[in-house]
């Protein structure tokens, strides 16, 4: 009974197998949890799946992808950029830049797409054009040049503002441009890296595409907001196709990789593994399973408290360090195979 009590927690309800139609047919049935998406052929520009295609949403941080091209257009990777003040106050996420600190253009870049880091963001967009807001108008003016001209930007960051809005069509075509550039699909496929500033500072990146945990055919950059919900703007790769994707509004971040899971699996002809981490279980008897295995393996002190906390998290990642599994702190697949042989 355990067994199967277990197998329900950790299934996934929103799984499709469907196989994208050759080049130039027409697309076959689609179904997606998000309210506005759009996958494009990366050969033919046609769109093979489309579903409020062209409402107006707010970007989040997948709008860092056309700040870090634009800031690529403007400034040498090799380029070394001194922090201005201000910075300190950016909203999280951020890396903690401080006023005077001296960062390689390539290494901001690194945290704007991997950590996210809005603060990364802000200080490419001063040291390319002297401030925000003429930089939003390279922006404005380069995601006209992709053809994404149903946007509009009023800051690098993504961040809430009255003004900024995209498309799931436009998202897909930002990150069709965003493919040409070598340095931001090299970083978009990193899980984890540390960047140093020129003062010995290091700092720490984790990748927030849990994709890239689960398969090397799905990059990108993602997006949340409470008014934008959960957005991504990917590129799925298989057998010598590219597929450009836009994903906005997604409700929960669970069904954000519902939906690239089931465009990867479409795709790619094959049914995969679905992804489940401890951020998206719906009950606390499931996390308290996860605790009582930690406990018996040694990782987890006191009573199971169901609460998925720092203190669980701390154990998950030292549980998965000793196995020799990817260090996330969240229980994936992989990890709750290596937890369920304790109970």
């Amino acid at each position: 009974m355990k067994k199967k009590v277990l197998g329900l927690c950790f299934a996934v309800c929103f799984f499709a197998v469907t196989v994208f139609p050759p080049h130039g047919a027409e697309a076959g049935t689609l179904s997606l949890a998000a309210p506005s998406a759009v996958l494009l052929d990366g050969t033919t520009q046609q769109v093979i799946y489309a579903k409020d295609p062209d409402r107006k949403r707010a970007p989040a941080s997948t709008t860092k992808l056309l700040t870090v091209m634009v800031a690529l257009d403007h400034l040498p990777a090799n380029r070394v950029v001194q922090i201005p003040a201000g910075l300190e106050y950016v909203q999280p996420s951020k890396i903690g830049l401080h006023r005077g600190e001296r960062f390689y253009v390539r290494d901001l870049v690194k945290a704007a797409l991997i950590k996210s880091a809005n603060d990364a963001a802000e200080a490419l967009a001063i040291a390319a054009a002297g401030s925000k807001p003429a930089f939003a108008r390279l922006m404005n003016r380069k995601a006209k040049q992709i053809g994404a001209g149903s946007s509009n930007f009023v800051n690098p960051s993504g961040l809430p503002a009255a003004g900024q809005y995209s498309t799931a069509h436009d998202l897909a075509r930002i990150i069709r441009a965003a493919s040409r550039y070598p340095v931001m699909v090299r970083t978009l496929k990193t899980r984890s890296a540390a960047i140093y500033s020129l003062g010995g500072r290091k700092v720490y990146l984790m990748n927030c595409n849990k994709m890239l945990w689960r398969t090397s055919g799905v990059i990108g950059k993602t997006g949340w907001t409470r008014s934008a919900q959960h957005c991504f703007a990917g590129r799925v790769q298989s057998r010598g196709r590219e597929i450009f994707v836009g994903i906005m509004g997604s409700a929960r971040r669970a069904y954000l990789w519902s939906d690239l899971r089931t465009i990867e699996s479409s795709a790619t002809g094959r049914r995969l593994k679905p992804i489940k981490v401890a951020e998206d279980l719906p009950t606390r008897s499931q996390t308290e399973l996860i605790q009582k295995a930690l406990q018996k393996a040694g990782y987890f002190r006191g009573s199971s408290t169901g609460f998925y906390g720092k203190r669980t998290r701390r154990a998950v990642r030292n549980f998965q360090q000793a196995k020799g599994l990817p260090v996330t702190g969240d229980v994936s697949i992989e990890t709750w195979k290596k937890l369920k042989a304790y109970l």
